[in-house]
């Protein structure tokens, strides 16, 4: 009996034992709220993206040692259960993966700690969820930036000497019956007048078919001497001068200016209606960084006639500095040896005595855009020039004068070849997208005695001995040259320039040009025109005209589209039997077509 109650006895203390090691491993861990602190969260993120479900959360070995967030090494707090040797079943198996704080020192191996075994604090880099990322904005600064440039209408740098931009594409056909008078004899005929521009492609032809009422036959002297049937061509032209890498103009050159015009401006090689000339103009530069430009006046062969080189460099255009990129330094180096055989009225030829053993020019110059802001646009440029004129010839017919008059004075001190030198500035404004544009340059002249301003100009081809003979009684002297040019919608252009010194004299004379065209104004009226008249003495002369003037009108009524009457009127020079020149105008009205495409 004894014996069956201590079995029962021991059977009941041995059950209550086993019954709280059973509650152990069903019931919720105690520390489950800081399993974050051993747990490998990107192994469970991972997991929980590969399986798509949450992961299971594995119940933790009490006996493990925990830390808490402010320690390394945690020490639990004591428990009956940790303590009862009875419970070996609760000790971690080796099967079973382990998510706990022995796995830590792996992990935290990739940061230092410092001297007390604590790790810095230095968070890992959290992985960023895959459905939850976005790309971030790319800034879009830079065309920000490049639309605040489009919209400031700031024009690009341009360079006043290349005109006003008013080259455009397509072209005309004027041509019509023409009755004229030449040398008290009248002609009738027909003159063509294509003119058309492709691109960077420009023609122009004259070709005058006239016929004679007194001689009944067709007038060739056009074609006589010099370069002959090419006095047909007006020009040939490539490229807008300085505006396009390669320009090449051949033909007629009028208004012609190399570099900054110290010592050709505003040149022309037609003073002659009949006897035109065939010259070329070009200038040709290498990424607007170095170039040369220059011309040839005349292409008659068997002479070396006005010729004309500038080299120039703009050591600084690859900068992006606005003002120092546009520094431009030239040197102009001018020869003429005009030796060509000029026919005059009675059938015979002379030449120049003064080129006869050549004349020449040295110069230099310098430019650079001050200011470039949109409508307005400022250019400063600075000459300097030495003439080479001198010539035993020369001597001997100034020195003859001199014992002869005592005129000019200043030949006293003999002949020495001249210098001088200006400064100036020139404008350029635009007004409401190119609407209206204008240039108005203003130079200041200096300039020694024997010397001209400008002297390759377009009274030098009138007579070139004449007007190397006039810098004999020329006087050191001060001036002023100023020119306006400018354009109405490309459709209407007027201009002029005036050199007068400040005190005018016959050795110090004046000179003025005026040129304008307008074309089609109301679709009726046509006008084209220009005068020069140098050596004024009195600026009361400016418009009358003389051995001094050089003139050509044309003048032009559309009855439609297709047809049009007007006249042509010139001004020009033809040589006389002495060696000089006299003044001969022709009339020619005509009746014919004049279309444009």
């Amino acid at each position: 009996m004894n014996r069956a109650l201590i079995y029962l006895f021991f059977s009941v203390f041995l059950l209550s034992l086993s019954v709280p090691a059973l509650a152990q491993e069903t019931e919720e861990d105690p520390y489950a709220d800081y399993s974050y602190l051993w747990e490998d969260t990107k192994k469970k993120k991972k997991k929980k993206k590969k399986n798509d479900a949450p992961e299971e959360v594995k119940t933790e070995s009490v006996s493990e040692p925990i830390q808490p967030e402010e320690e390394v090494i945690y020490t639990p707090p004591a428990d009956t259960l940790i303590d009862e040797p009875a419970t070996d079943s609760l000790q971690p198996s080796e099967d079973l993966p382990l998510d706990s704080l022995e796995e830590a020192p792996q992990e935290e191996l990739q940061y230092p700690v410092d001297s007390l075994d604590k790790p810095l604090d230095k968070q890992p880099l959290e992985e960023t969820d895959e459905e939850e990322y976005q790309e971030p904005e790319v800034e879009k600064a830079p065309k920000e930036k490049k639309e605040r440039k489009d919209r400031s209408g700031a024009p690009p740098v341009q360079d006043f000497r290349s005109g006003m931009g008013t080259e455009t594409g397509g072209g005309s056909f004027d041509g019509g019956f023409t009755v004229t008078q030449i040398d008290d004899q009248y002609f009738v005929g027909l003159v063509l007048n294509p003119e058309f521009s492709i691109g960077k492609v420009g023609v122009g032809l004259n070709v005058p078919i006239l016929y004679g009422l007194d001689d009944q036959s067709i007038r060739t002297e056009i074609f006589k001497d010099g370069v002959g049937a090419a006095r047909l061509i007006t020009y040939i032209r490539y490229g807008v001068q300085k505006a396009d890498p390669v320009y090449v103009k051949v033909g007629q050159l009028n208004n012609t200016m190399i570099g900054f015009g110290g010592l050709i401006n505003n040149y022309t090689n037609s003073t002659s209606f009949e006897k035109r000339k065939v010259g070329l103009h070009y200038d040709l530069n290498v990424k607007g960084i170095a170039g040369i430009d220059g011309l040839y006046s005349d292409f008659s062969p068997g002479s070396f006639n006005l010729f004309a080189m500038r080299p120039y460099v703009r050591p600084m255009a690859w900068t992006p500095i606005p003002i120092v990129r546009t520094f431009e330094f030239g040197a102009t180096f001018i020869r003429d040896k005009d030796q060509s055989k000029i026919v005059t009225s009675d059938s015979t030829s002379t030449s120049y005595l003064f080129t006869r053993n050549g004349i020449g020019a040295f110069g230099l110059d310098m430019g650079v855009t001050l200011l470039r802001v949109p409508f307005i646009q400022i250019d400063l440029f600075a000459t300097y020039s030495k003439l080479n004129v001198t010539s035993e010839a020369l001597r001997d017919s100034l020195q003859f004068t001199y014992t002869t008059t005592n005129e000019p004075s200043i030949m006293s001190d003999g002949f020495q070849d001249g210098t001088g030198a200006s400064v100036g500035v020139n404008f350029r404004f635009h007004f409401i997208a190119d609407l209206l544009s204008t240039d108005i340059r203003i130079e200041r002249l200096n300039y020694s005695d024997h010397y001209l301003p400008q002297f390759f100009d377009a009274t030098y081809e009138i007579n070139k001995d004449a007007k190397i003979y006039a810098l004999g009684a020329a006087e050191k002297m001060s001036g002023f040259y100023g020119s306006l040019t400018g354009h109405i919608l490309k459709k209407v252009q007027l201009g002029g320039s005036l050199m007068i010194p400040d005190d005018i004299t016959e050795a110090t004379p004046a000179t003025v040009r005026v040129n304008a065209d307008l074309d089609r104004l109301a679709d009726k009226f046509s006008f084209h025109g220009s005068y020069i008249k140098g050596n004024l003495t009195d600026l009361g002369d400016t418009f009358k005209f003389d051995e001094r003037s050089l003139a050509k009108l044309r003048v032009v009524y559309h009855l439609n589209k297709f047809l049009a009457a007007g006249f042509d009127y010139y001004w020009a020079f033809t040589p006389t039997a002495d060696g000089g020149y006299k003044a001969t105008k022709y009339v020619s009205p005509y009746f014919g077509l004049s279309i444009q495409f």
